[in-house]
């Protein structure tokens, strides 16, 4: 499955203009400045209470900023009510009328629509070939499975054909092995449609593994907006390097700074003789304090120290003993204490059968290349 190639060289079809929402004493959306293109399946991640679910109910019109302004396809629609709006929206809990069949329920929104019954039934036809349900059309809800009735959740949303389809955490009811089926199936009828779809979620592999761009959300504050590779790689900050995926950080100070190169003393303690050399300059001034991190699959775990190892002065390179091992097949994760209790994580995958694989005890070497270094200033 390869994600969607999205144009963002024309006008957005969601512009979200310095939007907030406070509820009672509480903000649970803070300024937000978000720009969302035709065609991208775009992810609002985050933890709970981080705003994202709110947002999604302003995009739909179930909520009304307390400022800023919402456009949709260009029309602005912060005080146009949810049916008059160009979208539709799927909810978690499916919200299928229990006592209609597959086809009633799809049919439902069509038929308040008031088109003509030949338009209805093409459309029902159409959308059930395109969730796969063809044969279950005559089936009611309690008759069919969890993927079945996220299915036909989907499939009403669609037949409605809106321009944008917003999805409230769809795949949070179904247990983990259909989930993960499902978020392929979610794409591919994405692509097929190029319809562009804006979903809620928590989780950040079903993020990271649908969405052409994230933004992920903390307290009502929209950290970072990337494509899974830019805030997987190049986070803007501790909050997105931690929440995404698992990370080494460390607390460093800024030594040097050229266009080509970059040092970083390690403030950490029991680490103070160890610097961080990274590939490219920094957005910092010498002598400021700032962070670095590593991922754990950038780190490379030894029980011989790297070539030039400078026990006085080790670059890029930290001393330490395994303390726990995570065997996961074709992985292994180490927990390795640093010399300050701390502990760092190396994931080895297992490629190949080694006798001398690193074991509990033993005192190893961490090492990385420049170029694998985050450097974080806030």
């Amino acid at each position: 499955m390869a994600l969607p190639t999205v144009n963002m060289d024309g006008p957005p079809i969601i512009r979200v203009e310095n939007v907030s929402k406070v509820f009672d004493d509480h903000i649970a959306v803070d300024q937000v400045n978000l720009e969302i293109y035709p065609g991208e399946f775009f992810s609002l991640l985050g933890g709970s209470g981080s705003g994202k679910t709110t947002l999604l109910r302003m995009l739909a019109g179930f909520e009304v900023p307390s400022k800023g302004k919402i456009f949709i396809d260009g029309m602005e629609v912060s005080e146009i009510p949810p049916y008059a709006r160009p979208v539709n929206m799927m909810f978690q809990s499916y919200a299928l009328f229990p006592h209609m069949t597959v086809e009633a329920n799809i049919a439902f929104g069509l038929k308040q629509d008031k088109l003509p019954n030949y338009q209805i039934k093409k459309r029902v036809e159409e959308v059930l070939a395109l969730v796969q349900m063809e044969s279950l059309g005559k089936r009611k809800p309690d008759q069919l499975s969890g993927g079945q009735r996220q299915r036909v959740a989907l499939a009403r949303c669609l037949a409605k054909r809106p321009k944008v389809l917003l999805l409230d955490e769809p795949l949070s009811a179904l247990d983990k092995k259909l989930r993960d089926k499902m978020q392929f199936e979610l794409v591919d009828i994405q692509e097929k449609l190029g319809m562009t779809f804006v979903t809620v979620t928590h989780d950040q592999a079903e993020a990271m593994t649908m969405s052409s761009r994230i933004a992920i959300m903390n307290e009502g504050i929209m950290e970072q907006v990337g494509t899974p590779t830019q805030i997987y790689e190049f986070p803007n900050n501790r909050f997105a390097a931690n929440f995404i995926g698992s990370t080494n950080m460390f607390e460093g100070r800024l030594i040097e700074n050229e266009k080509d190169h970059a040092t970083i003393q390690l403030l950490d303690a029991g680490l103070e003789n160890c610097v961080f050399y990274v590939d490219h300059g920094v957005e910092s001034q010498v002598g400021q304090d700032i962070w670095v991190a590593v991922r754990p699959e950038k780190v490379d775990i030894s029980k011989t120290p790297p070539e030039n190892y400078n026990p006085e002065r080790p670059v890029n390179c930290i001393k330490g003993i395994v303390s726990q091992i995570a065997y996961l097949g074709g992985l292994s994760t180490y927990h390795v204490n640093l010399p300050n209790s701390h502990s760092v994580k190396a994931t080895d995958f297992n490629i190949e059968r080694k006798a001398n694989n690193p074991t509990w005890e033993d005192t190893v070497y961490l090492s990385w290349e420049p170029n694998n270094i985050m450097v974080l200033t806030s």
